[in-house]
């Protein structure tokens, strides 16, 4: 279980990984000699991303962040137990998100879970660590 200050540290992440996305996703083509026609097919055919995280208390209903860039809409959904992460991960799709990603939470069961109940209609990937990590991990989620 994650305490308050966890919560907000891995909202803290999260604001920062998406940022980034937004940052690269809003970036304007390099200048070029190549007309506009070309310039817009090369853009990103993403328009809509989904985050689920897990976290003591969330309640999808009421923790959700929706953030917008331009043709760019990226969901952030929170969940208490993995298992809500199925019925979000259907609305996600239902929604016209194109790509899930999921908490590191998740581990590999629920994330085959998500996949299977979305009937593999987007990827779905899960956030992962290396095992440099192990220790921070355990301190951070140790009770």
């Amino acid at each position: 279980m994650m305490n308050g200050g966890q919560v907000r540290g891995t909202w803290r992440s999260l604001e920062v990984a998406l940022l980034v996305l937004i940052v690269l996703v809003g970036a304007e083509p390099a200048p070029s000699s190549a007309s506009d026609e070309t310039i817009q097919e090369n853009k990103m055919a993403l328009t809509g991303f989904g985050f689920i995280v897990t976290g003591t208390g969330y309640d999808p209903a009421e923790h959700r962040v929706e953030l917008g860039c331009g043709r760019m809409k990226t969901t952030i959904v929170g969940v208490s137990e993995p298992e809500q992460g199925l019925a979000v991960a259907r609305q996600l799709v239902a929604d016209g998100v194109q790509l899930i990603e999921l908490c590191g939470g998740f581990g590999p069961l629920w994330t085959a879970r998500v996949i299977e109940a979305i009937e593999q209609r987007v990827p779905v990937g899960s956030v992962g660590y290396g095992p440099e990590s192990i220790a921070q991990l355990h301190a951070l989620f140790a009770d």
